[in-house]
């Protein structure tokens, strides 16, 4: 420990004192070769850059000497991706395409730092701050992204859905380091606040290579806040009200880089009241409230770059038991409610040997999950979840990055501990561990081919528990398993296919092996089955784009089957009161896609028209249709883009038109859903309030028709409680620095 602190001291002390040399570099245009100013600059690997002066120039301290990525992004032009030696490399010339769509956003999530186009596997990235928009949580933006739903119980808890699949098959990535959360239950929410986050991006199917086990629906993988640019402060302060839940959210944020010593800040708080229907009663105990911070620390050296990153949460959700509306506005916690803090610690370094970038990830994961159910003060189930993590993975770059290695080794020790009367699933422990390989080969300019394999093994154990209450017998299970992934894209400007094969494996969770109890939050009685196998996915993707400067059109079916897909079957008797659920296994096949278009005409260069399809079908291979699989769903977005004005700036106003089909291919216990439509609408702009800030607004509305409506993955669909009616949004940012 005292080795550990001398030498952040002296890293600290080198980072001050070291004179660093310059890596510099023009951006142009490619057709005029005019300067651009204004272009950002950013390395991916250091999270941080700069941006070019009037005459186009940039520099970049050399603070770390080694193979890097350098990416310049302007609004009205493509990215440019280029992987740079900051030691080595003289001054760099670089020249942007105009582009009036923005298709070529780069992603961190795949086995390289790659431009969206350059992927094996389709990733779609979007901003946190355009999701939030008209969104009343991180869940419910998150459904924007095609093929993307949410389980919902009111305002405040949304789970993502990808493809039909949710839960445990979805991995959610969270500071580079898998969340874990208690993540098996319907009504957890995802337990991630926006603030500090920039963008998220989305890998859909069997995802198990890089990111572990149990990523058979795919990989939510969300991207930590930028640094402050270098030798520079930034920062924000904002608030935000919805007229829906009466609720109020106040956070800010501080981001200060100095001498490349690099920290970021973000704190806030927000309170919701019980959300409006659309008869404008309100559903009672739909309240919630979440207290957060996010922090973030950066240091490197010439070899090597290291970050600390925590963020604590804490939230506390009313839930829903009753049918019976009510009129009053009230934001205190009322019984049952559930209590739940989340830690989240991770310390990740980087060293640069030569052409092979080593990356070592250590994290400490902490959820405390309480429900109160008879008294205020005492909860009547209170679980502890404790996970450490570690993550060991090298990346090779060969024949001038035509040719990458990817290869590495990941686990897991896990302990969940009960401390109340109430025990729906048993003290338990998990350990994981995993290894895998990976290659990328860029065979010709246009083609590029991917394959890798992984193999994992999970051990679960846990403890007899026998009361009065309760008669858990002791489990010892192991599982293993090898995976496979093989695709490639090829690029024929304006075309570009993308066709990949992968598998998946999921181990039973403990609540699915042994839950025996009412799950409060969903309503039923759950029952485990101690027999459960192990889940084994196998899906074919294939995605079709066509991209033109003023248009593009995307194609993208797949099929999934799932051997010993993991299912709870409603029986259609009672425990205790609440409907009886029994966890049963058989074949599953979901099958569907997303097609979408995105139109830009020209000369309107300010409009924006887009519209995409998702369709999921999932059933059994007797063709009988599987329990709670999401609406198809029809999004239509018209967007105007102005930025005009001097002082005062409208940026975009937008209309968001969603319809979600009639869902009647139901399972035998449950009940169709009727189909509805959504209409979101809402204006963004700013505010110049001097030469490096500004106050930036927004005007949102929701369900500006009130319409009245229950989703199919509500959790209040039981209840027969429609989902929110109209609701007024109305938000103020004031940032400044470099902005």
């Amino acid at each position: 420990m005292k080795h550990f602190i001398w030498q952040l001291i002296c890293l600290l002390f080198l980072s001050y004192i070291s004179i660093a040399q310059s890596f510099k570099g023009t951006v142009l245009d490619s057709t005029s070769n005019e300067s651009l100013p204004g272009v950002n600059i950013y390395i991916p690997e250091l999270q941080t850059g700069t941006a070019t002066d009037m005459n186009g120039n940039f520099e970049i301290k050399k603070t770390i000497s080694g193979l890097v990525h350098l990416q310049a992004s302007f609004i009205g032009y493509e990215s440019f991706v280029t992987l740079i030696n900051l030691e080595r490399s003289g001054p760099i010339v670089i020249r942007l395409s105009k582009s009036h769509l923005n298709l070529n956003e780069i992603v961190v999530s795949t086995s390289g730092v790659q431009l969206q186009k350059d992927n094996i596997t389709a990733v779609t990235k979007a901003s946190i701050e355009e999701l939030s928009l008209s969104a009343s949580n991180l869940a419910d933006g998150l459904s924007k992204i095609p093929g993307v739903n949410s389980y919902s119980t009111g305002q405040g808890i949304g789970k993502p859905v990808i493809r039909g699949l949710s839960g445990s098959r979805i991995i959610i990535y969270d500071q580079n380091v898998r969340m874990e959360n208690q993540q098996w239950g319907d009504e957890h929410a995802i337990g991630i606040s926006e603030t500090g986050i920039d963008n998220v991006e989305v890998i859909k199917g069997p995802s198990s290579l890089l990111y572990g086990a149990d990523a058979l629906g795919g990989v939510i993988y969300f991207t930590d806040s930028r640094y402050a640019m270098y030798n520079s402060t930034e920062g924000f302060a904002s608030s935000k009200f919805n007229t829906n839940s009466m609720g109020l959210k106040n956070d800010g944020g501080i981001k200060i880089n100095r001498n490349g010593v690099k920290f970021n800040l973000f704190g806030g708080h927000e309170s919701n009241a019980d959300y409006q229907l659309p008869n404008s009663k309100r559903a009672n105990n739909s309240r919630f409230s979440n207290s957060y911070i996010r922090t973030a620390l950066g240091l490197n050296s010439s070899k090597w770059i290291g970050n600390i990153r925590y963020s604590y949460i804490k939230s506390k959700y009313g839930i829903t038991e009753s049918d019976i509306p009510t009129t009053t506005t009230n934001y205190d916690p009322e019984l049952p409610f559930q209590d739940v803090v989340n830690h989240l610690l991770s310390i990740d370094q980087k060293y640069f040997i030569g052409q092979t970038q080593l990356a070592a990830i250590i994290a400490y994961n902490g959820n405390g999950r309480e429900e109160y159910e008879d008294d205020m003060s005492i909860p009547s189930l209170k679980m502890q979840l404790n996970t450490y993590s570690y993550n060991l993975k090298s990346k090779t770059n060969f024949l001038n990055e035509k040719l990458i290695m990817n290869t590495g080794v990941q686990g897991m020790f896990q302990e969940n501990k009960n401390k109340a009367d109430e025990i729906l699933i048993p003290d338990a422990n998990t350990q994981d561990i995993g290894f895998f390989g990976v290659l990328n080969y860029k065979y010709s300019h246009a083609i590029t081919l991917e394959g890798g394999v992984r193999f994992d093994n999970r051990t679960i154990s846990t403890k007899k528990m026998v009361s009065d209450e309760v008669n858990f017998e002791s489990l010892n299970r192991q599982f293993q398993n090898f995976n496979y992934s093989a695709g490639l894209s090829i690029d024929k400007k304006p075309i570009l296919i993308r066709f990949n094969t992968s598998t998946g494996f999921r181990s039973p969770n403990t609540a699915e092996l042994l839950s025996d109890g009412v799950h409060e939050g969903t309503q039923r009685y759950e029952i485990g089955n101690r027999n459960l196998k192990s889940e084994e996915a196998f899906q074919v993707d294939l995605g079709l784009y066509y991209n033109k400067e003023h248009f593009d059109l995307s194609i993208n079916p797949f099929v999934n089957r799932v051997n010993n897909y993991i299912y709870l079957e409603p029986t259609g008797s009672f425990v205790d009161g609440a409907p009886l659920y029994l966890y049963q296994q058989k074949q599953a096949w979901l099958y569907g896609g997303e097609f979408g278009f995105h139109w830009h005409p020209h000369p309107v260069d300010w409009l924006h028209i887009s519209s995409d399809l998702s369709l999921v079908f999932a059933e059994d291979k007797d063709g009988n249709a599987l329990p709670l699989i999401p609406q198809h769903k029809l999004n239509n977005t018209f967007s105007a883009e102005l930025n005009r004005g001097k002082k005062i700036k409208f940026q975009k106003f937008y209309t968001e038109l969603t319809y979600h089909f009639k869902q009647t291919r139901v399972e035998t216990f449950e009940s169709p859903s009727n189909g509805y439509m959504l209409l979101n609408v809402g204006v963004t702009g700013l505010v110049v309030t001097g030469k490096n800030s500004n106050l930036g607004f927004s005007i949102e509305v929701a369900n500006l028709l009130n319409e009245t409506y229950i989703d199919h993955l509500s959790r209040l669909r039981e209840l027969g409680l429609a989902g929110p009616g109209i609701g007024f949004t109305t938000r103020l940012k004031w940032s400044f620095g470099k902005i």
